[in-house]
């Protein structure tokens, strides 16, 4: 009997680690990148953007969002979280929505957009700075 309680002990790891191991991600650190932006009223923009978490609660996160251009530099905070093994993970500053999806642990794509009089899109992938 104690034999069977600790192959399923020790299977239920086997079989679970994997998945626990997912859902422990880490996003705190510098990402930089390129991002392309549309907008109804300015048109296109590109340029380097620069996102900076600085904090991290289980599945949830602020940080802030750099962009620069030609008239300098734009800050937006914002604050993100993502579902467990964070396929899904979503963000919102004082204005708009992003969205983000994690390619590997130092690749972040993101997209984000605005609605309203002057609607807006952009996008961009991330490298995590080390």
């Amino acid at each position: 009997m104690k034999a069977r309680i600790v192959f399923a002990i020790a299977l239920s790891m086997l079989l679970l680690g994997p998945a626990a191991a997912q859902n422990e991600v880490s996003l705190v650190g510098t990402w930089i990148g390129q991002r392309e932006r549309i907008a109804k009223v300015e048109g296109y923009k590109d340029g380097p953007a620069t996102l900076v978490i600085t904090e991290q609660k289980g599945r949830t996160f602020k940080g802030r969002l750099t962009i620069s251009g030609a008239s300098g530099n734009v800050n937006d905070d914002l604050w993100g979280a993502f579902t467990p093994g964070h396929r899904l993970m979503a963000g919102a500053d004082d204005e708009g929505v992003y969205s983000f999806m994690l390619v590997d642990e130092n690749t972040l794509d993101y997209c984000y957009v605005e609605a309203g009089a002057s609607p807006r899109a952009v996008c961009a992938r991330l490298t995590r700075k080390r």
